[in-house]
C-alpha cells in the first residue's frame, strides 16, 4: 500500500492539532460490558523548526511533531486523535510533508495486545496483531490483565503504548507501529504521555523517561489521593502541560514530574469518565466525557468551567485545526472554543463508533468498541469532514480485539507498509 500524497491545498500537518489523552482501567472497573471508549493518544512534543519559520507545539497519540516546511510563518502541529492526539495549531507556513523516510499512519491499540495499523489514511488497515486467539475477549474479562490496552501516543518517531491492568503491565515501543519492544515492565499505568521530549507513565506512582524510554525515573509527587488514573495528556499551553485524570481528581503538571491540583474545578469535571477524552486547540483543553458535561480549561488547566450544550459523548473527540468535534452516535457536535456546541446529523445516520482519531490531511478514523461490537461485530469507519462517513468493506480490514485508542503519527517503512 502507498501513502497518501500531502501536497495540496488541503489540509496541512502545520495546522493540524489537538490533546488527546490514553485511557485507563482500574480494578473493578466495569468489564467488556460497559467499556470506556476513545483512549487515547498521548501528547506529541514540540516539533524542530521548519524552513521559513519555527514550528509549532505539536501533538503526539495521537499528535505530531513535524518537520515545517513552508516559509512565511510558523508551522503549527499535527495532531492525531484517540487518540489519542494532540498539540495546537500555527499558523501554517505552506505545503508540510512528513519526516523524511517516514509514513503517515494510523496506529490502533487494542485488549489481548492487539495492533492494528492503517497507512493509506484509513482506507484500509494491516498488521493486525495480538497476544491471544481470535474471539478471547468474548470469554475472559480483558479488562484487567497484562494485555490490556490502556493507551498510546507518538512522540519524536516513536509509537509508545501500555498494556495492562490489575497486575504488571509493560510500557512498549515501535518505530513502524509492527515490530514491539518493552522499555517498561512493572506498574499499571492510565496511559501515556508525550511532550517537550518527555514521555509520561502515569499513575499515583508514575514514572518519566526523558530518552524514549531506556531509562526511567520517578515522579516527585503527584498529589493525587486515589489510585485510578483514567487519562494522560499534554498540552503545548504556555510551553507544555502534562494532564492527569484520576477518580474524582484532575492534577497539572509543567514537567510531568511534579503535579498540582486546579485551583478551581466544578465537581462534575473531575469525576472519572474522561478516559481518553481529552484534546486540545485553540489555547483551550477540553474534554468529553462518557458522562456528565463537557469540560474546558483557557489557562493551562488551573480553573474549569462545564457546558451544558453537549451531554454524554459515545466516541472521544478531536480538535482539527479549527474546530472540536465529538459524536454520540448518528450526531457529531463541533465548537470553534469548546464552551459553544452544535449538533449535526451524520450521513448515514447511524454510524456509531467509539475510539477516533484525525489525520495530517483531516481525514478522520473511527471504530466500534461498544458492548459486542468486536470480531464479527467490529466496525470501521472513515470521513473526510465529520459529517460524512464511510463505512469500510470487510476486505478492508478484520474484525478482532476491542480497539481502546487511535493515534496518528508517523512510522518507518515495513514489509505491510511499504514508502
Amino acid at each position: 500500500m502507498r501513502r497518501a500524497s500531502l501536497g495540496g491545498a488541503g489540509w496541512r500537518l502545520a495546522t493540524l492539532a489537538c490533546l488527546m489523552v490514553m485511557v485507563a482501567g482500574c480494578s473493578g472497573e466495569a468489564g467488556d460490558g460497559a467499556p470506556f471508549t476513545g483512549e487515547t493518544g498521548g501528547i506529541g512534543a514540540e516539533g524542530p523548526d521548519g524552513n521559513g519559520g519555527n514550528s509549532g507545539a505539536a501533538g503526539g497519540v495521537g499528535g505530531i511533531g513535524a518537520n515545517g516546511s513552508g516559509g512565511g510563518g510558523s508551522s503549527g502541529a499535527a495532531g492525531g486523535v484517540g487518540g489519542v492526539a494532540d498539540g495546537t495549531g500555527g499558523t501554517s507556513g505552506g505545503p508540510n510533508e512528513p519526516p523524511s523516510g517516514t509514513i503517515p499512519m494510523f496506529v490502533a491499540q487494542g485488549h489481548a495486545g492487539r495492533t492494528i495499523i492503517s497507512c493509506d489514511d484509513g482506507r484500509t488497515w494491516v498488521a493486525d496483531q495480538s497476544d491471544e486467539a481470535w474471539d478471547y475477549c468474548s470469554s475472559n474479562d480483558c479488562d484487567h490483565g497484562p494485555g490490556a490496552g490502556r493507551g498510546i501516543t507518538w512522540g519524536d518517531g516513536w509509537f509508545f503504548a501500555t498494556f495492562g491492568w490489575g497486575g504488571s503491565g509493560t510500557v512498549k515501543r515501535s518505530r513502524n507501529g509492527v515490530t514491539w519492544e518493552p522499555v517498561l515492565e512493572s506498574g499499571d499505568f492510565g496511559g501515556v504521555a508525550f511532550g517537550n521530549g518527555r514521555l509520561v507513565a502515569a499513575s499515583r506512582s508514575g514514572q518519566y523517561s526523558d530518552d524514549h524510554g531506556e531509562t526511567w525515573n520517578d515522579f516527585e509527587s503527584t498529589e493525587l489521593s486515589g489510585w485510578t488514573v483514567r487519562a494522560t495528556g499534554f498540552a503545548p499551553y504556555g510551553g507544555g502541560r502534562f494532564i492527569i485524570s484520576a477518580d474524582g481528581e484532575i492534577v497539572v503538571s509543567a514537567d510531568g514530574s511534579t503535579w498540582s491540583k486546579p485551583q478551581s474545578i466544578p465537581a462534575a469535571c473531575s469525576g472519572g469518565a474522561y478516559q481518553g477524552r481529552i484534546i486540545y486547540g485553540n489555547g483551550t483543553i477540553v474534554m468529553t466525557p462518557a458522562s456528565g458535561p463537557v469540560c474546558y480549561s483557557t489557562d493551562g488547566g488551573q480553573t474549569w468551567s462545564s457546558t451544558s450544550d453537549v451531554g454524554p459523548l459515545r466516541a472521544n473527540g478531536i480538535w482539527n485545526g479549527s474546530e472540536f468535534m465529538a459524536w454520540n452516535f448518528g450526531t457529531v457536535y463541533r465548537s470553534a472554543d469548546g464552551r459553544h456546541w452544535t449538533s449535526t446529523e451524520t450521513v448515514p445516520n447511524d454510524i456509531d463508533f467509539g475510539v477516533a482519531a484525525v489525520s495530517d490531511q483531516g481525514t478522520i478514523v473511527g471504530i466500534s468498541n461498544g458492548w459486542q461490537q468486536h470480531y464479527d461485530s467490529q466496525v470501521f469507519y472513515r470521513s473526510e469532514d465529520g459529517v460524512n462517513w464511510e463505512v469500510l468493506s470487510a476486505a478492508a480490514y478484520t474484525g478482532g480485539h476491542p480497539i481502546k485508542v487511535i493515534a496518528f503519527g508517523y512510522g518507518e517503512p515495513s514489509a505491510q507498509c511499504p514508502l
